[in-house]
C-alpha cells in the first residue's frame, strides 16, 4: 500500500503515478495495487479528500476548475473516473467507479453537497430460480452544465444529458437515460419539465435591480440538441474505453473530451 497525504510525497509513488501538481490538503490518497494513475492538470486542489485506489490500472483524471476538489471516492480495477472543467463542486460528493465500469463527467457543471453517483451496488444480487446475477455494473454519463442538486443519487448505468437538472434529493434509478435541457426530481424520480436552461448565477445574492435584469436571458450557449455526428455515442466510447490501458485512456480522454469543443457533444 501507498499513501500521500501531500505534494511532497508525490515522488515517493513506486507502483504508482501522480502526475501534475496538485495542492492536496488534509486528504489521502491511497493505493492498494500497481499502475494506477492521479492525472492532475493546472489549477487542481484536493482538500478534505480521501481517494482510495482499490486494485490495479485505474485511472483518475481530475480538471482545471476553481472549485477544490472534495470528495470521498474509491476507484477499483481497470475503472475510469474524469471530471471536466469547471464544475463548481460543494463539499462533499462520493463516487465510486468500480467493476472496471466509469464515471465521465463534463464541463461547466454544478455538483452539489453530499451529492453519491455509483457504477456498482453494495452486493450481487441474484435471481432465486435461474441463480444468474440481476444487477450488473454500469458506467455513468453525466454531460456539460448538468445540475446536481443536494443529496442527488445516481446509481449504476445512468446517462444524463447535457443542460439537465436534477433537484435535491432525486434518486436516479439504475440505467435510466435523461434527456438534455429537462428538470427531474424526486424518489422515483420524474420528468417535472421540459425545455428548460439553468445559469450558475446565484440569486440568493440578487439586489433588485440584479432580479429585474435575470427575467431575460439572450443567449443560446445552455440550449443542447442531439445532433447526428456531433453528439457521442456513449455505450460506443464506454466499450472503446474497456480495451485501452492506463495511458491509452489518458489520449482518448485528451482527445475525445477535451480537445473536442462541441456544444453538444454530450446531448441525449
Amino acid at each position: 500500500m501507498e499513501t500521500i497525504s501531500n505534494e511532497n510525497e508525490i515522488n515517493s509513488l513506486e507502483n504508482n503515478k501522480i502526475v501534475g501538481e496538485p495542492q492536496i490538503k488534509n486528504s489521502k490518497i491511497i493505493f492498494h495495487g500497481k499502475g494506477n494513475i492521479l492525472y492532475c492538470e493546472n489549477k487542481v486542489h484536493i482538500v478534505g479528500s480521501t481517494i482510495t485506489f482499490k486494485g490495479d490500472n485505474a485511472l483518475i483524471y481530475l480538471s482545471s476548475t476553481n472549485s477544490n476538489y472534495t470528495m470521498y471516492t474509491q476507484i477499483s480495477h481497470d475503472s475510469l473516473l474524469y471530471i471536466g472543467k469547471e464544475n463548481s463542486i460543494v463539499p462533499r460528493i462520493n463516487i465510486n467507479a468500480q467493476e472496471h465500469k466509469n464515471v465521465i463527467i463534463g464541463d461547466d457543471g454544478s455538483i452539489s453537497s453530499n451529492v453519491a453517483i455509483r457504477t456498482t451496488d453494495a452486493h450481487s444480487f441474484y435471481d432465486v430460480n435461474t441463480k444468474k446475477r440481476v444487477n450488473h455494473s454500469g458506467s455513468v454519463y453525466i454531460g456539460d452544465h448538468v445540475f446536481l442538486g443536494h443529496n442527488a443519487y445516481i446509481e449504476k448505468g445512468v446517462h444524463i444529458g447535457s443542460g439537465a437538472i436534477i433537484e435535491n434529493n432525486t434518486h436516479v434509478n439504475s440505467n435510466v437515460k435523461l434527456q438534455s435541457n429537462c428538470i427531474y426530481s424526486g424518489d422515483p424520480i420524474r420528468l417535472v419539465e421540459k425545455e428548460v436552461f439553468f445559469t450558475k448565477d446565484y440569486p440568493s445574492g440578487y439586489d433588485e435591480e440584479d432580479t429585474v435584469n435575470s427575467e431575460d436571458y439572450k443567449s443560446n450557449l445552455f440550449i443542447f440538441n442531439n445532433v447526428p455526428g456531433e453528439s457521442l455515442d456513449l455505450n460506443k466510447i464506454d466499450a472503446m474505453l474497456s480495451k485501452f490501458s492506463v495511458n491509452e485512456k489518458i489520449d482518448f480522454i485528451q482527445k475525445l473530451f477535451i480537445q473536442n469543443k462541441k456544444n453538444n457533444r454530450f446531448s441525449i
